[in-house]
């Protein structure tokens, strides 16, 4: 997942709305230019971004970018570039995203969303922004996309589905601020240091991962894509897209992959788990290759960025490693 508004819409909302209760405290963002060097000529403008609401023209280098999920700044900040301002509850980051604590200091903008998470357009205009990110969650509804592309060019991934892949999502980012062979040379780092991990273990192309949430009655898939890095290959019924509906806790059989990471947003979701002889009857569960996530990992492994993906890499090492055994 995202920022608190990620969590919202990436990972279906009626599994969010059990979340963490916390309110938006605000916290004003820096409003300085940015110091980045985006794009290291200005001769690269004006570019063109294809997004799914159609081709975005930047007229001029960005001095003023404004990130609406964390993902997005940290794609910004592992390419060279700062945002001025991030979509982010800052009471949310040390719990949420400790690999961002520093970077974001005095840019997380609770202002940026509403009380009821979707995108404050007016606070989004006062930042004066003159290059907008998001989600592609975020700007599904064309209205939403026009206004803020009103504001600044607005790119976000071309795509239907409402969770990007990470490395599509870097590349969508990087087009942007021209940074295109350095999002290139990070997804090919990223992509050697998880598949180190993974070539110890045998057949590691023939196993298969599934990546849930926990609900009352029953599973939403997340984007688990990223453990693809290490060599795993999706379940037949693992929905990367987040299109699909809740698996009832009835097929809870269906679980059946090799590898199963679990996201309870509760403690009573969890526990419920132990309890629960479908569950404790899945093969990754009997086999030590069930992982559980808090929050941290479940923002780390659905809506993934390089920083986050760094974090991630040693903790997902022991189950990966487990499957040798």
């Amino acid at each position: 997942m995202a920022d608190k508004t990620g969590r919202r819409r990436t990972w279906l909302v009626a599994g969010i709305a059990i979340m963490i209760a916390i309110g938006l405290a605000g916290c004003g963002s820096s409003k300085s230019d940015a110091t980045s060097d985006v794009g290291k000529s200005h001769s690269i403008y004006p570019l063109t971004v294809t997004t799914n609401h159609g081709d975005v023209t930047i007229k001029k280098k960005p001095k003023r970018i404004v990130a609406l999920s964390v993902a997005n700044a940290d794609e910004l900040i592992s390419l060279g570039a700062h945002p001025v301002a991030v979509a982010v509850d800052p009471a949310t980051i040390k719990e949420g995203f400790p690999w961002m604590i520093d970077d974001l200091k005095g840019i997380a903008d609770s202002s940026l969303i509403t009380a009821s998470y979707d995108l404050n357009v007016e606070a989004i205009a006062q930042a004066k922004p003159d290059l907008i990110l998001a989600q592609s969650y975020q700007v599904k509804d064309k209205a939403i996309f026009d206004q803020l592309n009103k504001i600044a060019p607005t790119v976000a991934p071309n795509s239907n589905a409402s969770n990007v892949d990470w490395n599509k999502r870097l590349l969508t980012t990087a087009a942007a601020i021209g940074r295109t062979k350095e999002a290139q040379a990070l997804i090919t780092q990223i992509g050697d240091e998880f598949a180190a991990i993974g070539k110890d273990v045998p057949d590691i192309s023939s196993k298969t991962y599934q990546w849930v949430r926990v609900d009352p009655n029953g599973y939403g898939f997340g984007n688990g894509s990223v453990l693809e890095l290490f060599g795993l290959k999706p379940a037949s019924n693992q929905d990367n897209s987040q299109n699909d509906p809740v698996l009832s806790k009835e097929k809870t059989a269906t679980l059946n992959a090799d590898v199963l990471g679990v996201f309870p947003p509760t403690k009573d979701l969890r526990t419920s788990l132990d309890t629960d002889s479908l569950f404790q009857a899945l093969p990754a569960v009997k086999h030590g290759t069930v992982f559980y996530a808090d929050i941290a990992l479940a923002d780390a492994v659905n809506s993934p960025a390089p920083k986050a993906l760094h974090w991630l890499k040693d903790r997902l090492k022991p189950t990966i490693e487990a499957l040798a055994h």
